[in-house]
């Protein structure tokens, strides 16, 4: 759901031009990676241009993925590559999961941090690619994981968050 107030900026200004240029990584506390992102209406060839530029942001900082907030802009959609497969998805939905694993997880918006996540072993996420088009996935193990922390970025979870449930991080 969007707040009143979005909706009235963002259709005045194309999304194109709330994307921070050139992108950047944001580290915690940045208060952007706490928003919860609103859906892509447009798919436009900003979109492909901007999925592009994360890929190449997350290469750089050796990561495996990267949520919009993570970025600077609050669109829900993500990048991830793994063993030089991507998988980019807009507005992506878990529609199944089964089984539970636990990892220890890290975050590029939190270096250095590692922290033991129990999530679900094998999932199906829905979503568009950058032109609009309906994608499914089916993925396990590590992809899995990898797109469940991503989708946490969209709305304002990080994995911090999971320590605190648990009561092991000092506030």
């Amino acid at each position: 759901m969007m707040a009143r107030g979005s909706a009235q900026r963002s259709a005045k200004r194309p999304v194109s031009r709330l994307v921070p240029r050139p992108l950047s990584l944001r580290l915690y506390p940045d208060s952007i990676l706490r928003r919860v992102c609103v859906p892509v209406e447009r798919f436009e060839g900003w979109l492909s241009d901007v999925l592009e530029e994360m890929l190449a942001l997350m290469r750089t900082h050796e990561g495996i993925g990267l949520a919009a907030p993570q970025v600077g802009f609050t669109c829900r959609l993500f990048v991830t590559r793994i063993e030089e497969q991507p998988i980019c998805l807009a507005n992506p939905v878990i529609t199944t999961y089964s089984g539970r694993e636990e990892m220890a997880e890290g975050c590029l918006s939190l270096p250095g941090i590692r922290i033991d996540i129990e999530r679900h072993r094998q999932i199906e996420v829905r979503g568009y690619d950058s032109r609009g088009r309906k994608r499914r996935h089916r993925v396990e193990g590590l992809w899995a994981r990898v797109i469940q922390h991503e989708i946490d970025h969209l709305d304002g979870v990080l994995i911090c968050d999971y320590r605190r449930q648990h009561g092991a991080l000092e506030q």
